[in-house]
């Protein structure tokens, strides 16, 4: 029964949803916000729509328009957004068959492969930075629909004054959208050329009819790049291919040469390799390592199911082979693998033109994979031409296909998990801000340094920060401000000393603030986030990056200790509270100790007692509040357990012990202290006895 299912290409549509279900569906329900899709929320949450609209008219003025539409649509609902994320990269991969198929008719094996190859390309690992991509997703459909539309106008000159001035107008909105496609653009008189060839006969005639045909489109890139140059004034990359140039030619043309064949082979080759290095399967753990084998051959399975039963259109077609040809290589079949082979490969050359021109990388490692977007394309007909070139059966093309499929469902599920970690991560983040800053007065900038995130920068987690702490914010102004040292000392923030004044434009939301209002906040776990006293974290184990430097300007002053109404992180992006656990009470003795409501402070020590067995040597800086809170309150035994507990767990807790035990002893009565208690406590630990 099952042997005898067949596909046609009618069900490559379908294949391609299940194969960006598969591959991108397992973990969404369970994403958040990443990178820019943070500005691009909160600003949705300020000002509403047209507020996100208006924060593109600095760089990209036409995307505006398109996020206007989107928001408007699915809000502030991470899975909403997660969601519409595949279903835009499904559109793409869509776009991107009808293309193949609008080329070359009669390859429907050959495009599918294509297709499901470029749904899965692993060399872009940012799919869950859905806000930002879903749209990047839909311009890339709409620059792939432009081409497919002016080879149709071709094929089909019935229709040519239709379709073609609607491919003229979805190229124009494409190209000035978003820079990344510029270089796909300059492959279209290639593709007119090819398609050409199949109803005109004579060259001349062929060339000047390509050349006819492609004169709009032409101007059309000679109007987009006097605008990029002359006319627009964009932070983003400049344009910096001529000072190259005009400095040395030739070592520039050298070095030119050696980025643009690196570049083409990883993304062309070396992409493909990633999904053969296996993941740390202790980080994944047993569950995902189980999911991780398991999709792998799932997606083989599926893949090779699917593939072995897609029938061609015409089995007696040029180039179209059954899925039990005995081995026979048919001539077309090798001149069209050398065909595709040369349009993958000047598809590679071209689609990294954007960003050859503006000197930016090119990688396979976050942030800089998403220059591979337009390197999907020829990334994806190069390696199936490669395939083609194979002597041999048709169902070994295929098993290798579902094998590389397979191979990167399992790739992009590892991912997944990374993205889902740092997630909860950052949740963690501010809810523990939020605990240990219920209040914090506007105008405050939070420095820090040592920044553990990879998904994140300081700009973007500035926009939950003032959605934290002021919600009901719907002007221009922005009350706060994240600046991590690593990236802004030197540039914004021009050097670290009193009063110097500090002013942020962020997409036209302006903060105005001094490094004198500045409170210092560490987070690096599975150590606690920690508000960084001075007068009491002086000595605190395994300091961060800059620790010494920042500590000076933390003012735990600016922490309004019991505001009206507290932080709370949106509920419709963060959820409810989590339970509380180590670093919630933690975070409650560290603000009970500011407030010298000692009684609080060993409150919460006794709570936390129950997850003692879980703490690690790097939270041992975490028991002083509840050291302190115990002895203020005369719990002597408690206060010398947990002393002791942090002096095993890691015998650099010396001195920030001493220091406690030193500011007891100053601040308990000593009635309080009948038996000598503390300096019994601090000459156990070691310290010096005036």
């Amino acid at each position: 029964m099952i042997s005898r299912i067949k596909f046609s290409r009618q069900s490559v549509p379908f294949a391609l949803l299940l194969l960006c279900l598969l591959s991108f569906g397992w973990l969404a329900p369970r994403m958040g916000f990443y990178w820019d899709d943070w500005s691009s929320i909160w600003f949705y949450h300020k000002l509403g729509p047209e507020g996100v609209m208006q924060s593109f008219s600095v760089d990209r003025p036409l995307l505006g328009g398109l996020f206007y539409l989107t928001t408007s649509l699915f809000g502030d609902s991470p899975l909403a957004w997660q969601i519409f994320g595949i279903l835009a990269r499904w559109l793409c991969c869509l776009a991107f068959w009808w293309f193949l198929r609008t080329l070359w008719p009669n390859k429907t094996m050959q495009t599918a492969w294509m297709a499901l190859l470029f749904a899965v390309y692993p060399g872009f690992t940012q799919q869950y930075i859905a806000v930002t991509y879903s749209h990047v997703w839909l311009l890339y459909t709409i620059s792939l629909v432009s081409l497919t539309l002016s080879l149709l106008a071709v094929r089909r000159p019935r229709r040519f004054w239709v379709l073609m001035p609607v491919s003229w107008l979805l190229a124009v909105y494409a190209l000035f959208a978003v820079e990344y496609y510029f270089g796909l653009e300059l492959l279209r008189v290639v593709l007119l050329w090819m398609v050409l060839g199949e109803v005109e006969s004579n060259r001349k005639r062929r060339l000047s009819r390509t050349l006819l045909y492609w004169l709009p489109f032409l101007l059309l890139v000679l109007g987009f790049l006097g605008w990029r140059l002359f006319i627009h004034v964009t932070p983003r990359g400049e344009v910096g291919i001529f000072n190259l140039l005009q400095s040395d030619p030739l070592a520039g043309l050298i070095a030119l040469a050696g980025t643009v064949i690196k570049d083409m082979l990883e993304t062309g080759f070396g992409a493909w390799g990633t999904v053969f290095i296996p993941p740390d399967f202790n980080t994944l753990g047993s569950v995902y390592t189980g999911l991780f084998f398991g999709l792998i051959l799932l997606g083989f399975a599926l893949s090779w199911f699917y593939l072995s039963r897609l029938q061609p259109d015409d089995l007696n077609a040029a180039g179209a082979l059954p899925i039990t040809d005995p081995g026979a290589v048919k001539p077309g079949i090798r001149k069209w693998a050398w065909q595709a082979i040369l349009l993958g490969g000047l598809a590679l050359l071209l689609g990294g033109i954007p960003f050859w021109m503006t000197d930016l990388p090119i990688t396979l490692q976050y942030p800089w994979d998403r220059f591979t977007l337009p390197m999907m394309f020829g990334a994806s007909i190069l390696l199936v031409g490669l395939l083609e070139l194979i002597r041999g059966h048709t169902r070994l093309k295929v098993i290798l296909v579902a094998g590389l499929i397979g191979m990167a469902v399992g790739y992009h599920l590892q991912n997944a998990y990374y993205y889902r970690q740092e997630w909860l991560q950052q949740k963690a983040y501010f809810w523990q801000l939020s605990w240990r800053v219920p209040g914090l007065q506007p105008g405050t900038t939070i420095l820090t340094a040592d920044w553990p995130f990879t998904y994140y920068s300081d700009f973007t987690m500035t926009a939950p920060l003032n959605w934290l702490y002021d919600p009901d914010n719907h002007t221009q102004n922005m009350s706060y401000l994240l600046y991590t040292l690593e990236s802004r000392l030197g540039s914004w923030l021009k050097e670290l000393r009193e009063d110097v004044p500090i002013r942020q434009d962020y997409r036209g939301q302006l903060f105005e603030g001094s490094t004198s209002q500045a409170l210092v906040v560490y987070y690096n776990p599975p150590s606690c986030l920690r508000v960084v006293d001075p007068e009491t974290d002086r000595q605190i184990p395994k300091q961060p990056k800059s620790y010494q430097d920042l500590l000076p300007f933390s003012d735990p002053g600016l922490v309004i200790l019991q505001p009206a109404a507290p932080a709370y992180p949106p509920e419709s992006v963060f959820g409810g509270q989590p339970e509380p656990d180590w670093c919630y009470y933690f975070q409650q003795a560290d603000l009970a100790q500011q407030l010298g409501d000692w009684q609080a402070a060993a409150d919460a020590g006794d709570r936390a007692a129950q997850y003692l067995s879980g703490v690690d040597r790097n939270n041992a800086a975490e028991f002083l509040p509840f050291i302190e809170g115990y002895a203020m309150t005369g719990q002597w035994d408690k206060a010398r357990e947990f002393s002791q507990q942090a002096l095993e767990m890691t015998p650099v807790m010396r001195m920030p012990l001493c220091e406690t035990w030193d500011r007891v002893d100053q601040r308990a009565a000593r009635p309080d202290d009948p038996d000598g208690v503390i300096q019994s406590i601090r000459q156990k630990i070691g310290c010096s006895i005036p």
